[in-house]
């Protein structure tokens, strides 16, 4: 193998981060000598380190030599040939996979140098969010997403992006393609914009996906307070009316009472009168008749 006279002052370069790509799209994996230098002639090997080591592309004599390349990366890797000119032999990545994920070496013999980086295939989905009942005064909402790698995380916010307290942690679970789903819920109260929204983030790849609902007024149970209010106002009409009622009735009685009184005692008297005057007009008479 041939050494390229001052190939200690060259540096193979790769990303200066990890490299995110989701399921089922194509990647790129940088690398490249540094400063540049054709890499025509160069022997150039591509694998991956873990989770196990794995042959995923290998140039060699102005060629791919892919013989022998891991059976997941067949038809699924190439090299930029018409780039090698300029040092770049980054390698292209198609329709990746959750098994694609794992630590990438990028060696190119004839510098004996190298790098490597991380890739990370991950996986997201829109959440969706339904109406799931009614708790006291307030509405169950439940949102669901499924088909995430790596694991996310799930919230509720409200319409100023407030977070809100959940009615528990998320309700977690991997499928047969080993994705993650997620559910929860969260009970609100009817506010001015009755707006809340449903937000699924995975931080290892960056990725966030938001839902947004707007909860009808009259899904909310309506209150019972005023109810409760008319019905203590009717309550102490009915009993001022009694008692209005009461105290008239009282009154009544009274005066009727004061007016017997006063008619028995007018009759008594006007008795009494025609009595005496009935004595007089006896005693007119028996003067007269002593006389």
């Amino acid at each position: 193998m041939k050494i390229i006279k001052g190939s200690s002052e060259v540096q193979v370069v790769g990303p200066a981060d990890r490299v995110v790509a989701l399921i089922g799209d194509d990647v790129i994996l940088p690398c490249s000598p540094q400063p540049n230098v054709s890499a025509v002639g160069m022997i150039v090997r591509w694998t991956r380190l873990n989770p196990k080591a794995e042959n995923v592309h290998f140039y060699r004599q102005g060629r791919d030599s892919n013989e022998d390349q891991s059976p997941s990366y067949k038809g699924r890797t190439s090299m930029f040939h018409e780039e090698l000119k300029n040092g770049n032999v980054s390698l292209k990545l198609t329709r990746v996979t959750l098994s694609d994920t794992g630590r990438y070496r990028c060696f190119l013999p004839t510098l004996m140098k190298e790098t490597s980086f991380q890739l990370i295939v991950g996986a997201v989905s829109q959440p969706v969010i339904s109406i799931d009942g009614t708790k006291g005064m307030g509405v169950v909402l439940k949102c669901e997403s499924g088909g995430w790698f790596p694991e996310p995380e799930m919230e509720w916010l409200d319409s100023s992006g407030t977070i809100l307290p959940a009615d528990g942690p998320p309700e977690k679970h991997r499928d047969s393609e080993d994705l993650y789903a997620l559910r929860r819920h969260v009970t609100v109260d009817q506010t001015d914009t009755n707006r809340f929204t449903c937000r699924v983030h995975q931080t290892e790849i960056n990725h966030l996906k938001e839902k947004e609902i707007h909860v009808p007024d009259d899904v909310f149970p309506k209150s019972h307070v005023g109810l409760i209010i008319g019905l203590l106002i009717a309550a102490a009409v009915v009993v001022l009316v009694a008692s209005a009622g009461v105290y008239m009735w009282r009154k009544y009685i009274d005066i009727e009472a004061s007016a017997c009184f006063w008619r028995r005692k007018y009759t008594e008297e006007k008795k009494l009168r025609e009595e005496l005057e009935q004595q007089g007009k006896w005693a007119v008479v028996l003067l007269e008749f002593h006389i």
